[in-house]
């Protein structure tokens, strides 16, 4: 047990160290020094890399027979280490720093949804800089709760979680998500949720780059019991290391909704994400094991 804590406290230690490292530098630097090490974590996680390459293989398979699929998975890690950047440097954002960082479209149809006062379901996935989207909204004057999962390490938790209250967010724990979700939608707040992942809760299969996904029914079941409207939307890198929020238009969800239609707006808010993930597919997650719930009968 004692080495276990003792590695516990290097990796809390390294990483509280690499914190201030990151926020101490200028941020060009810090985004060449994590794009290295998104290199080196490309050569160094063996396992990982081999399965961001095969899961790329299959999303592309017979829609671009040239892909280099080796090519892209560097830039999958490459993208990671620099979108850490600003995430890491988030108690340097204000409004003026975050203007001049962040651009975006469509953000009306958020406006008008949280006009309506019920309370929003902004539907997200882990596409770019997904940590820095509920910052901004927050910076926006939105009020918003964002569902995460909570680390093993307390220490390492209580870090991330300083992080996030840093840019304005109220952050509940899955654990206790379905409670605190409904409480903040009768508050009228934006909340967040990433639905792009293949966990362990109620879902359906829909298509998600041509192949059967399990994905969470949980922001339809919540819609069509509170009347919140979902909101798809994302943020990716640009060329030039600033942001853009891309915000599609509300769906709204029947009371009670049936089976089918729950299977409907699940393909929907589905169909807006992957729309946003092939703007910049380097930027996604394609290490997750998306596909790994299978159709009955397969």
């Amino acid at each position: 047990m004692w080495r276990k804590r003792l590695r516990h406290r290097i990796v809390y230690l390294s990483i509280r160290g690499f914190l201030q490292f990151i926020n101490f530098i200028p941020r060009r630097t810090a985004l060449s020094i994590c794009d290295v090490l998104g290199r080196i974590a490309y050569h160094a996680a063996r396992e990982t890399r081999l399965r961001t390459i095969s899961h790329l293989k299959l999303a592309y398979a017979g829609e671009c027979p040239g892909l280099d699929a080796a090519r892209m998975a560097v830039s999958v890690f490459r993208n990671l280490g620099r979108n850490a950047v600003d995430v890491l440097r988030m108690r340097k954002l204000d409004s003026a720093t975050m203007d001049r960082l962040i651009s975006h479209q469509g953000l009306s149809y958020l406006e008008e949804a949280y006009g309506r006062g019920e309370g929003v379901l902004a539907v997200s996935g882990h596409i770019g800089n997904f940590e820095l989207l509920g910052t901004f909204l927050a910076m926006r004057g939105f009020r918003v709760t964002v569902v995460a999962t909570t680390l093993h390490d307390e220490r390492l938790d209580a870090l991330l979680q300083e992080n996030r209250s840093l840019g304005g967010l109220k952050v509940v724990p899955r654990s206790h998500a379905t409670s605190a979700v409904l409480r903040a939608l009768r508050r009228g707040e934006v909340v967040g949720l990433l639905v792009d992942q293949d966990t362990r809760v109620p879902g359906v299969f829909v298509e998600f780059f041509n192949k059967p996904a399990f994905t969470p029914i949980g922001p339809v079941v919540i819609a069509g019991r509170t009347g919140a409207p979902i909101v798809p939307m994302g943020i990716h890198r640009l060329e030039d290391d600033t942001h853009l929020v891309t915000v599609r238009p509300p769906i709204d969800v029947e009371k009670r909704p049936s089976e089918r239609s729950i299977v409907a707006v699940t393909q929907r808010y589905t169909s807006e994400l992957e729309v946003l993930i092939r703007r910049a597919p380097a930027q996604w997650v394609w290490m997750h094991e998306r596909w790994k719930t299978k159709p009955p009968g397969e």
